[in-house]
């Protein structure tokens, strides 16, 4: 339990900072969106994406605030005795205050409960956590009903436009200088990723820190992880080699150890904590998706960059791992296609297949036979679907087989996501 005279003075610096804290760029989601639900409000995302930023913009217009960050370290060992006596505490200061902003609340074991008192006695909630599994787990069990939830990522590409104050608002009607412009800062964010932090200050040391602090504080030291040297090599074999398929059993013995069950298990840690995502391939069958191998992405390609091996020549890999965030950050379900030929991503609607996507940086006479048939054997196999090829800079219509395919860079995919899918 934290000393209460100690309590009272995070709580009052806790909240200074966050009253001077700079509010940052808008981000896609519309903070006047959730500022009057009745719910909790709950953002979840992977360590820096901007959690703490977003809860800022959903401060404004509230006066005065509540906020703690869980993350504090003057705040380890806390436990909800101690969330229930910062309620006295800001009762004290702030009479009558109502509306409480929750960063991080994952650190402090049993929160939920006093959370849950929180929202019954008629205070506005809005909350951030860094773990997905933990999250799911204790809204499920004491809060079912009670949240909505905002799965943050760092900047997509249209933030990362608006962070460098370049606008776009017909990518339609570009001009050429104007899309070499854009070409030069979709470079840059394909080598350099989106994570807010870096953007401000680009050594990659921040990354390598935010990978470590994940690695570290939020799995092996909260799972009690014992093999520590094999579940590092394990995640930077995977953000080494992202978008390939893998086995269980293959993955074990890359790292050396005997148990698939074992790199099943620190792989979902890895995925609760955001660092990392698969992918199924399409299958009726749940049953069947799972027992198959998966494809596995990371939550940014600079990140990937700066902990995992580099190859050259491996821009389409980082192409591919854009596309697959940039669906996730839609809400978008997907899956990867394997017949005789493959397809990268199938994007559903409603249980059905609506988009067929090939990510390939750029088309030549080389590659176009290959990613197109695996285009067209989707097509002619779900023949309501579009087709699409993501690429670095080319854009074209195709008609192969009376198919229609769109070739489209993935700036203007991203621009134009709600028209094009």
């Amino acid at each position: 339990m934290i000393d209460p005279f100690q309590l009272r003075r995070i709580t009052a610096d806790q909240i200074a900072r966050f009253k001077a804290q700079d509010t940052g760029i808008p981000r896609r989601i519309n903070p006047e969106d959730y500022r009057e639900r009745s719910r909790i409000v709950v953002i979840s995302g992977v360590r820096r994406c901007g959690k703490s930023t977003l809860l800022k913009q959903l401060s404004c217009g509230y006066d005065p605030v509540l906020y703690l960050n869980c993350d504090d370290d003057r705040l380890v060992g806390a436990d909800t005795s101690d969330l229930a006596a910062l309620l006295g505490i800001w009762e004290e200061i702030y009479p009558g205050a109502r509306t409480v902003f929750l960063d991080e609340i994952q650190n402090i074991p049993g929160w939920e409960r006093v959370v849950r008192r929180m929202h019954d006695e008629g205070y506005h909630i809005f909350l951030t956590g860094s773990n997905s599994h933990l999250l799911s787990i204790e809204f499920g069990t004491h809060l079912t009903g009670r949240y909505i939830q905002i799965e943050l990522f760092p900047f997509g590409f249209d933030e990362i436009c608006r962070f460098a104050q370049i606008r776009i608002s017909h990518p339609e009607h570009m001009t050429t200088r104007q899309e070499a412009g854009i070409l030069r800062l979709f470079s840059s964010y394909l080598e350099d990723g989106g994570f807010p932090e870096y953007q401000k200050d680009p050594d990659p040391e921040i990354l390598r820190r935010t990978f470590d602090d994940i690695i570290f504080r939020d799995i092996i030291s909260r799972y009690k992880i014992r093999e520590i040297k094999a579940f590092r090599e394990l995640a930077r074999y995977l953000f080494t080699n992202l978008t390939h398929e893998a086995s269980l059993n293959s993955l074990a013995s890359v790292i050396g150890i005997k148990s698939g069950l074992s790199v099943k298990t620190w792989i979902g840690y890895l995925e609760d904590s955001y660092l990392l995502g698969s992918l199924s391939p399409f299958e009726y069958s749940m049953k069947q998706q799972l027992s198959r191998n998966q494809k596995y992405y990371g939550i940014d390609t600079g990140m990937r960059n700066a902990v995992a091996f580099r190859f050259s020549g491996d821009a389409g890999i980082l192409l591919e791992n854009l596309v697959w965030t940039e669906l996730r950050r839609q809400g978008r379900t997907v899956y990867f296609w394997t017949g005789k030929r493959e397809c990268d991503f199938l994007v559903m609607n409603r249980g059905h297949v609506q988009t067929a996507i090939q990510v390939c940086f750029h088309l030549t006479q080389e590659n176009r036979q290959r990613e197109i048939e695996g285009l067209v054997e989707v097509m002619e196999r779900f023949p309501a679907c579009t087709g699409l090829v993501v690429t670095e800079r080319q854009d074209e219509i195709l008609t192969v087989k009376d198919h229609k395919i769109r070739v489209i860079p993935f700036w203007r995919w991203v621009f134009q996501r709600d028209r094009i899918l």
